[in-house]
Parts: C-alpha cells; structure tokens; sequence
C-alpha cells in the first residue's frame, strides 16, 4: 500500500484510472484549496463541480461485488488515516490488511460516469500547448546538435555541445525548483540524493546570489549562451576558442559549489551536483582540446580572441536582459497565485460565510402567487436575484444561474425580482416586464418559464424575444408590476444583479460563482433550520 502520495493525488490516480482526462495542476488546485482539505468533503465537492454521479456510502465486506470499481476505500490504521484505490473487486480478497484497516465508506463511480468542467478544459488546453512548445524547442535543439555532429565531424566538440544542452535543461529544472514548481521527475531526482536537501540549499543565503543574479539564472544563461555560441562556432570555429577557455572556470565554480554544500550548508542539492558533473565533464574536454586548438590559435589571432570574448558577453548579457524581468514576472504571478489559493480556501469556509451572511440586510423573500420561481418549491435554499432586464451583467448571471439550477435541481430554487418604472409605461424596461410576466402568467410549466425567462435573458431582444413567445396583452398584470416596483424600492436595492440567499444579501466579498462550492452545505443547512421550525 502506497501512503506516500498526498490525498489530492491519490484522488487524481483515481479519477483517471475512472476515464476522466483531468489536469494534475486543476486537481491539486481545486481540492487543497478547500477549506476541509484533506477531509472526504474536498473531494467529494470537486466530484460535484464536474457533474459526477457517484456514492458515497458505509458499508461492509458483503457488499464487495455490489460496488463499481474502480473505487476509493477509506483506510484507518493506528495514527494514521488515508484513502486507498481498490482497482477492482479481488483486491479486496489479495490484500488482507486493507480489510482488516478499512473503515466501511468507499466513495464510487455510477456506471459510465464522466467528470466534466469548463475550467479543467482550460487547464488540459494550456498544458498541451506548453508540451507542444517545450516538445519543439527540444527537437529543434536536437536536430541543431545532429547538425552540428554532422557538419564538424569532431567528437570532443560534439561532446561540449551535447554538455551545453544538457547543463542547459538541468538549469532550467533548477530554476523552476527555486521558483517553487512542483515536477515529479525533480522530486525524485532530489529525493535519490537526500530528503529536502534542494529545497534547503535553495532557500539558503549562499543561494541568494549577487546583483538579482542567482546561482540558477548564471547557470542558464551561462549554458545557453554556450549552446548558441556552440551552434555558431560551426562556422566561425574562433568562437570554439571562447568555449574551451570560459570552460576552465567551471573547475573553480565546481569547487565552490561542492565546499558550499558539504561544509557550509551540509545538505546537498543533487541538481546542483548534475551541474556541477557537467562543467568538470567539459573541464575535461577543452584540458585535452587546449594544447593543440587553444593555445596555438591564440597566439595568431589574439584580436579575433577578443572580438570572440565580447561577443560571447553581449549574448550572455542578451539574455538576461530577458531572463530577469521573465523570472520577476513568473515570481509575481507564483506568489498570487499562491494567495488566490488561500484567498479560495477561506471563501470555501461554511462557518466564515455564514457569520458574513446573518450580518447582512435582510429583505422579503415571500414566495407571490405566479411568482417568478425557477426550479422546485421544494428546493430549501432559495435565491432572489433582483436584475434589469435589460442588464447585461444580469444576462451572465443567469447563465450561472441556470447552471446552479442544473446541478442543485433538488437543492436550489431561484425567485426573479424585475427593475421597472411603472409612471412610465413606454420604459423600455417597464415594456419588457409587462412582456415577461403576461408571458409566465400563461406559462404554468416550470421548464417553460424557466426557458423563456433564459430566452430573454440570452437575447436581450424584445422582438425575436416577443415572436418566439407571444405574451398575451389582454392579461391585466398591473397589480404585479407593481409587486415587483416596491419590492425594489422596499430593498434598497443599489445595483443590478444583486442576489439574496434566503432573504439575507449575499456578502459583498463572495460572487455566485463563491458559493457554488457552498450549496450542498448551505441547502442541508436550510433544510434542518426548516425542519427543526415545523
């Protein structure tokens, strides 16, 4: 039994092993973000943000075969406590100790259930387009090696060109360790070394390095500026001359780093090392290239040498011109979203929305006859949405809404509030109100009045609107225009859309899309107030 993968990950493996394509980095974000992370409830609202069908349920060994796999077991051994994936039914019967440790709940999939989110289409869309791009710059890396093998027929080169490559991916690994992203291969190549050793060679001041310059950024620019000059030394072998003599020095930075590491911070980074094997690799190389290419060719074009040198410090000082701000701005971008996370992970926090809720203004939520109400009467948590109808924040919101209505149809029923202005009754607004409400007075289906309200709300147009579902202007609806005027006037309503949860306003600091994740709690919450009142 691996207990070594965090909880987010496990329910990753899980999810995928269900047949759902689900971005690694949406996943983590999403569940460790909640605020009863790494509690059963973190996973089971991320299984509801993308619309699956699944149980959760406590049960014991005779229900083995009544269960879809794969599925999730929960495991409770002495001080410690975790999910476990059971990949099908024998495993029950292979792995005696997960049955002696298993608590009862197992959380599985319906048949044929499918995990499906906008926001995680995005997150697989950008991840793809970044394997495209880091598969390319790759391959065009590549094929300009085999070109350069091919065209100088020299090994010894060839080999410092293959180093530059190498030392250049390494630093690049290196860099992302220090800017805090997570990789899987990093951490097992840090791990083979020592537990924590990167990360407390990163963190330490002998890391900080000089100028904004970490040793991390010199090490990219430096094999960088190496490969390209490598690339170019194919046709102008004079700048072989700078390789081979810069490359000397990687005997001292070596040194350096190697004394930092044992003596002075006594943990060590193993990719930091791998650099480390690569300057004394090409060390190597430009001591058996130096007697009959360096020295020699020196000595006839000591002007070419500087001209070489030069050229080799304006492309080093080339890239870090963009590099640097690059880096800052990753930086930047890393630590918001590290505050986005908790900023999230406070906002999912039912006992915190709760204490802002009850301080909010409380307006009247009476349900009228023929009201505007979408979804089931019975639904406990009710949302009033007071909206213009010819508002377009007040469109997007009722695609959310109808959203909430969709996912929470037993959960959430949403009750419409109408701008108007009754003293005028060719208000284009007022127009639009009488229209609606002839219409839904005629409309006693919920599904149809849910349709046209979205139809007009989606089109914003009272015409295509009007030829679609002809409201009958014979209905008198005065009494209710007139519901919907003071209710607005008696609310104190500010500003289009405004929402109500159950009579109370919904915090200024939460938008709708906040309180998604909240509503199975809140709707249960509703449900036992009610319950508890009758």
């Amino acid at each position: 039994m691996d207990t070594s993968r965090e909880f987010w990950q496990i329910a990753h493996n899980w999810l995928l092993l269900c047949g759902n394509k689900i971005s690694k980095n949406y996943c983590r974000e999403e569940i460790t973000s909640h605020s009863n992370y790494p509690a059963l409830i973190s996973l089971i609202d991320f299984l509801d943000s993308g619309r699956m069908n699944y149980k959760a349920v406590k049960a014991d060994t005779s229900h083995f075969n009544d269960f879809n796999y794969p599925l999730l077991a929960h495991i409770r051994i002495p001080g410690q406590e975790y999910m476990q994936i059971i990949k099908d039914v024998d495993f029950w019967f292979n792995e005696k100790e997960i049955v002696k440790y298993w608590s009862g709940i197992v959380v599985y999939p319906e048949k044929s259930a499918i995990w499906k989110n906008k926001d995680n289409d995005t997150y697989n869309q950008n991840e793809k387009r970044k394997k495209v791009i880091n598969v390319t710059l790759i391959t065009i890396s590549v094929l300009l090696l085999l070109f350069s093998a091919y065209y100088l027929s020299n090994i010894q080169f060839v080999l410092l060109g293959i180093l530059s490559l190498l030392g250049l991916i390494i630093s690049l690994f290196l860099l992302g360790k220090e800017l805090g992203f997570q990789s899987h291969i990093v951490k097992k190549v840090c791990g083979a070394v020592s537990n924590g050793g990167c990360e407390h060679v990163l963190k330490s001041p002998y890391a900080k390095g000089f100028a904004g310059i970490t040793p991390a950024d010199a090490s990219v620019l430096y094999f960088v500026t190496q490969y390209v000059i490598y690339l170019i030394g194919c046709w102008y072998p004079i700048l072989f001359k700078v390789i081979i003599s810069i490359a000397f020095s990687g005997i001292a930075v070596s040194a350096w780093s190697i004394y930092t590491q044992a003596v002075k911070i006594k943990r060590y980074c193993a990719l930091c090392l791998s650099i480390v094997i690569v300057l004394l690799a090409q060390s190597v190389i430009a001591f058996t290239l130096s007697k009959d290419f360096l020295l020699s060719a020196q000595l006839k074009h000591s002007n070419s040498i500087y001209l070489a040198f030069g050229f080799f410090l304006s492309i080093y000082l080339f890239f870090a011109l963009f590099l640097l701000p690059i880096k800052q701005l990753i930086k930047t971008n890393y630590t918001n979203k590290i505050k986005l996370v908790e900023f999230k992970k406070w906002k999912t926090d039912i006992n915190l929305f709760i204490q802002q809720w009850q301080l909010e203004q409380e307006v009247d939520n009476t349900i009228w006859k023929n009201d505007l109400l979408l979804g089931k009467l019975s639904a406990p948590l009710l949302i009033t949405v007071a909206c213009n109808p010819y508002c377009e924040p007040c469109a997007q919101a009722h695609k959310k809404l109808d959203t909430l209505l969709y996912r929470f149809e037993n959960k959430v029923k949403v009750q419409i509030r109408l701008l108007c202005n009754t003293e005028n009754e060719n208000d284009k607004k007022t127009v639009a109100v009488k229209a609606i409400l002839q219409s839904a007075a005629i409309h006693n289906n919920n599904n149809d009045l849910q349709r046209m309200v979205t139809d007009w709300f989606e089109w914003l147009d009272y015409e295509k609107w009007k030829a679609k579902w002809t409201p009958d202007s014979t209905i008198d609806i005065t009494k209710r225009i007139q519901q919907h005027e003071m209710w607005f006037t008696k609310s104190g309503v500010g500003f289009t859309p405004t929402f109500y949860i159950n009579g109370k306003q919904l915090p200024r600091k939460y938008e709708l899309e906040d309180i998604e994740i909240l509503i199975p709690q809140l709707a249960e919450m509703m449900d036992i107030k009610k319950n508890t009142n009758n």
